[in-house]
């Protein structure tokens, strides 16, 4: 993780914590975790929200961070964007649901000098295939190819059947299935 962004990231897991917020780092920094380089210039943070009071949840973050990172962009219920010491951090507020289990099954980590709840290798090949941007499955294959003989492939494939028929986008699953063979037939 680039350090500039330390003390940004810092800050927001110190207010979370202070304040009873459980949350997972996802992202660019979660990839660095999973040993995947990507260059990333922000923090995002998946915050579950107590009895999904997400006007408490964006008053408390207002109130601390009052620099807004995209003044420009209407407010968002779910996403608070601020920017701490010229660093954009959003929190993307959980829906109850899959998001949750996000936060559930973080792991903790050592950030050097600090700890954070980091966003699981599952979770984050789920979220990025559901994004289903260019960028993205770049991530994935990356993801896929470093930890497939480590990551719940059943969890996996439960949560992308379910998303790609909700979202009525079979090719999501089809994807994913793709990077899997390239990866598993890569490292056979």
């Amino acid at each position: 993780m680039d350090e500039h962004l330390k003390p940004a990231l810092r800050a927001a897991i110190e207010t979370l914590e202070h304040n009873g917020y459980r949350y997972a780092v996802i992202g660019g920094i979660a990839l660095a975790q999973w040993n995947v380089a990507r260059y990333t210039h922000d923090v995002d943070l998946k915050v579950l929200v107590p009895d999904t009071d997400y006007g408490a949840a964006q008053k408390l973050l207002r109130r601390t961070f009052p620099l807004r990172a995209r003044p420009q962009l209407p407010e968002n219920t779910l996403i608070v964007d601020v920017n701490v010491n010229g660093v954009i951090v959003d929190f993307l507020l959980a829906l109850p649901g899959y998001e949750e289990m996000i936060i559930e099954r973080a792991t903790q980590r050592d950030l050097g000098g600090f700890n954070a709840w980091i966003c699981s290798a599952e979770d984050l090949i789920i979220q990025k295939v559901v994004a289903n941007r260019s960028k993205d499955w770049l991530d994935v294959e990356s993801l896929i190819k470093i930890q497939h003989k480590k990551i719940d492939h059943s969890y996996i494939e439960n949560w992308l059947q379910q998303f790609s028929e909700v979202l009525e986008q079979p090719e999501l699953l089809t994807n994913y299935h793709r990077l899997l063979a390239k990866a598993k037939s890569q490292n056979a």
